[in-house]
């Protein structure tokens, strides 16, 4: 297949995405609806659903043998994620969209956090033992985020309770229709995003550069078209705490995708295999949530010192972006 083919595909799949991931909000909006579950609890819903392209990118990086592009490829997408969420905190600074955040949000961030942190001692320290060819860290990452979610969907179970309904806008769909709608866009995702991956996978070899370099940031930015999108559509909507936890969700989900994808990889240790790189973004995307959870907490500011912290955040990206490119 010739190049031009290869560079066609992987925009023209980048492109689909954004008339597919608004639906997927949209209709997860819908769900919310039609049930009782909070919005930080459908959120954490979509935010695993549009988390599938980065389950089939870093599923196919692992069949084709090449465990850096799959640890940059998660790693990488929480960072973009939170440098799209500075984005959209800049473009609705007017409704300063953070101090809306609840706090079932903010434990989300603090459940990514640590979730990193985790991911970072498998990248830096060499375990003694493994339970077979399973790091210890991924067993850890799947225990704090199955426990750490439970624990925030309890909170919520109670809190969403007390919200006062809203005016129902979904009238014209049964439960059931937008439940398959939802599953039906989520599907279609997921295709996309295998299309996205193989497409970008083919450009590293083509232009010839390093794979933790195409994977921590051409990969994460094309698989994570959909949750900026998604995320984007919920503020349109003026549903702001979901699209907020919607992207933390996501970036939760996409740390326990290493772990199993280090249960398929028969080959090592996974985060032993990968590049130092994904040091650098790991701990470039903490202090990125650090900045969003201080803007959470925050009351009404001026408009000027309320987004410093998105500003950092974007000046940051580029500087990561930089360093990481030097590392290739």
């Amino acid at each position: 297949m010739s190049s031009w083919i290869i560079f066609a595909l992987f925009f023209i799949s980048a492109f689909f995405t954004f008339f597919i991931a608004p639906r997927l909000a949209i209709f997860g909006d819908a769900v919310k609806e039609k049930t009782r579950a909070s919005s930080a609890f459908i959120g954490a819903l979509i935010g695993m659903a549009i988390s599938l392209p980065e389950l089939t990118s870093s599923v196919t990086a692992i069949i084709i043998d090449s465990p850096d592009l799959a640890v940059g490829n998660l790693i990488g997408s929480n960072l973009f994620n939170i440098m799209g969420l500075a984005i959209f905190d800049m473009v609705y600074r007017h409704y300063q969209i953070l101090t809306h955040a609840t706090v079932e949000s903010k434990l989300y961030g603090w459940l990514v956090i640590f979730m990193t942190l985790i991911i970072l001692a498998g990248l830096s320290l060499t375990l003694p033992t493994h339970i077979f060819h399973i790091s210890y860290t991924s067993i850890a990452i799947i225990l704090l985020y199955f426990i750490g979610s439970k624990f925030i969907n309890d909170r919520t179970e109670y809190k969403g309770r007390k919200a006062a309904k809203q005016h129902e806008r979904y009238t014209d769909y049964s439960y059931t229709q937008v439940l398959w709608r939802f599953i039906l866009n989520a599907v279609l995702i997921m295709m996309i995003g295998s299309v996205l991956t193989v497409t970008a996978e083919r450009i590293s070899v083509i232009t010839g550069i390093g794979a933790s370099f195409i994977g921590t940031f051409l990969v994460s930015v094309s698989t994570s078209l959909p949750d900026a999108v998604s995320v984007g559509t919920a503020l349109k909507l003026r549903n702001f705490n979901l699209g907020i936890s919607s992207l933390l969700g996501s970036n939760a989900f996409n740390l326990m995708i290493i772990a199993i994808t280090d249960f398929i990889y028969l080959r090592g240790n996974l985060l032993q295999e990968s590049s130092p790189v994904n040091m650098v973004t790991g701990v470039t995307s903490i202090m990125f949530i650090l900045l969003i959870i201080y803007s959470m907490k925050r009351r009404k500011v001026r408009a000027w010192s309320y987004l410093i912290p998105s500003v950092l955040i974007m000046a940051s990206y580029f500087i990561t972006t930089y360093i990481a490119f030097q590392m290739k």
